[in-house]
This record gives structure tokens, sequence and C-alpha cells, in this order.
């Protein structure tokens, strides 16, 4: 991007954190989604993927050695669990986040857990987003397919950066192809996919100082033979719990750039 276009994206992201601290200031109790979510998963992650790997593991990958060493494909299992798990649980939770958020920047009255209520409510809708969510990038461009190839920037910033939290209102609201439910939110975010991209860098780079961190420590204190697979399965686990609770806290920031666009083409 040319240098005017990045200082533009920087300056409006900063615009889009000091709105969403000052909405977490008057609404503290929207913080309590990101951590929520990640306490959420730090338990039940390695509960469910236990679960799973006992029963499963052992017949699927019994001839893993054949093509893989065998750690390899137990780690390439948990990542690849990891990122379905962490993309189910944070839609969920990113749903409910904006849901929130939306409804106290409109001064609606919000009953506590309000957001998790609607999500609940529209339980089925939600989780088949949540599903789709790891394939939001083909989807956002097949959606905007008619702006290309004029447009292509745009449509790959904002494919790229497509998220749960700015489908939730058209997903809680409406019951819209996904296609359609796609466009909507893409057409009323327009130019925010800069900022929103901006910020997608900062906590995939936040995510990965957490993910390294085990791993770092495990290098430096500890020399036991299964240190580095104990390092390996601790990075994962953490990696799953701080990319949830760094999605939804996007979320809100999200959902705070989703109220401002609506309202600026009104």
């Amino acid at each position: 991007m040319p240098l005017k276009t990045v200082s533009d994206a920087l300056r409006e992201t900063y615009k889009v954190l000091k709105d969403s601290f000052k909405v977490l200031k008057e609404h503290p109790e929207v913080a309590l989604y990101p951590y929520a979510a990640t306490i959420f998963v730090s338990i039940t992650y390695p509960l469910v993927s236990a679960t799973i790997f006992a029963n499963w593991y052992g017949r699927v990958f019994y001839n893993a050695d054949l093509y893989v060493p065998h750690k390899l494909g137990l780690i390439i299992g948990l990542v690849g669990f990891s990122v379905f798990y962490a993309a189910l649980v944070s839609a969920y939770f990113s749903c409910a986040v904006a849901a929130g958020v939306i409804s106290k920047l409109e001064n609606r009255p919000t009953p506590p857990l309000y957001g998790l209520l609607r999500v609940a409510k529209n339980f089925w809708r939600v989780t088949r987003f949540a599903v789709l969510s790891v394939f939001f990038f083909p989807i956002g461009i097949y959606a905007q397919r008619r702006k290309l190839p004029g447009d292509w920037l745009p449509v790959l910033g904002s494919s790229l950066t497509l998220r749960m939290a700015q489908l939730a209102p058209a997903i809680l609201t409406t019951n819209k192809k996904v296609s359609d439910t796609v466009r909507e939110s893409v057409d009323v975010m327009g130019k925010a996919w800069r900022p929103s991209l901006v910020l997608k860098v900062m906590m995939y780079g936040l995510i990965f100082l957490v993910i390294i961190l085990p791993k770092l420590i495990q290098q430096g204190f500890f020399r036991s033979p299964n240190a580095g697979s104990f390092g390996w399965i601790l990075s994962i686990e953490i990696g799953a719990s701080g990319l949830v609770g760094f999605k939804v806290l996007n979320s809100i920031f999200t959902a705070v750039m989703y109220h401002q666009a609506r309202n600026n083409k009104t």
C-alpha cells in the first residue's frame, strides 16, 4: 500500500482503539467476554483434545511413522484441532461481544449476558457461520466477485479481515444466505478493512509471542528428555486459549468499527 494509505490506516486504527477503550471504560462488563473466552478454552481445550486424541489418534495415525515421525504427526493433529476449536469457540464469543457492544452503543437496555443470550437463541445459525469461519477469506472473495478485477485491493483486504464480529448483526437479526450476509457486512464496513487489517496484524503478532513463550522458557531452563514435547504441547494449548482471547478482544474493536461505519452510511 502507498505510504499515505498506511499512515491513514494507522491513524484510523488509533481512533478505533481510542473509541473502543472509551466503550470499555463506560461499560467495563464488556471486558469480561475476552477473559471468559480465554478461561473457557484453557479449561475445556485440554479435556476435549485429550478425549478426542485418546480415542481417535491411535486409530487414525497408527501408521503415522510410515509417512512422518510420530511426534510430528501428533503436533500436526493438535495444531489442526486447535485451529478448528479456537475458530468455533471464538465465533460464539465474538458474536456475543458484538451484540453486546452494539446494543450498548445504541443505548438500548441490555440485560446481563445479553450477547450470550442472543447467541443461544440463534445457536444453529451462529454455528453454521462458525464452522465456515475458517473459510471466510475465499467466501469473502466469492461474495465480492462482481467487484473484480478493478477493486481487487479492497476485495482482498476486506476478505482477509472478515470476521464473525462484523457479521454478527446480520447473523443475529436476519436469515440471509452466507454470501448475502457477507456482502451486506462488507458493504457496511467499506474502507474500514484498512484499520481492521492493522488490528489483525497486531493481534497475530501478540499471539505469536504467546505461542513461542513456553518454548523459549523450555529452551532456557529445562533439559529433560520430554521437555521438548511438553513445550510444544503447552505452546499449542496456550496458543489456542490466547488466540480465542485476542480474537474476542479484537471483536470489541470490530464491533465499534461496524457501528461507526453503519452510522456514517445513514
